[in-house]
């Protein structure tokens, strides 16, 4: 697949193309059918909670190559909002292109644009951003950040 895509603001209809993505990192074929209604309903409460973004690359040919999502908050000391970027997914086949370095670039300047004072981007398993490049637009590791799941 070559590179000739844009990054653009997901919308509802995304869920059905980031499917394939995901299937890719699970390395399925398909993903099951609860699975993608699960994927649907998530991404609908994402896009409908104020200050939560999902960012899509998508290919010339329609079909998705990476996505973003990412979110701002106030705390009650703040004067400015904190911007977090929580997801950063390439199709596998193309993580070592420009496409998860477009997509952070795109995620920075939607937190600047919505006044963040400071940025926050969560590794995860399925996060696909170099750590060089992270360094590069700026980010430091600071600290420890702890993680509860409670369900």
């Amino acid at each position: 697949m070559s590179e000739s895509y844009a990054v653009r603001v997901g919308t509802p209809s995304d869920a059905r193309l980031i499917a394939p993505i995901l299937a890719e990192l699970l390395g399925k074929p398909t993903l099951e059918d609860g699975v993608i209604a699960g994927l649907n309903t998530n991404l609908l409460r994402l896009l409908q909670t104020p200050g939560s973004t999902l960012l899509v690359a998508q290919h010339d040919d329609g079909s998705l190559m990476g996505f973003a999502s990412l979110w701002t908050r106030w705390g009650v000391l703040d004067s400015a909002p904190s911007g977090l970027i929580d997801r950063i997914v390439v199709r596998p086949s193309l993580q070592n292109s420009s496409v998860a370095s477009a997509l952070l670039e795109q995620a920075l300047g939607a937190c600047q644009g919505m006044g963040c004072a400071s940025i926050d981007l969560v590794l995860t398993s399925e996060s696909t951003v170099d750590i060089g490049a992270l360094e590069g637009f700026g980010f430091k590791e600071l600290g420890r950040r702890y993680y509860l799941e409670v369900m």
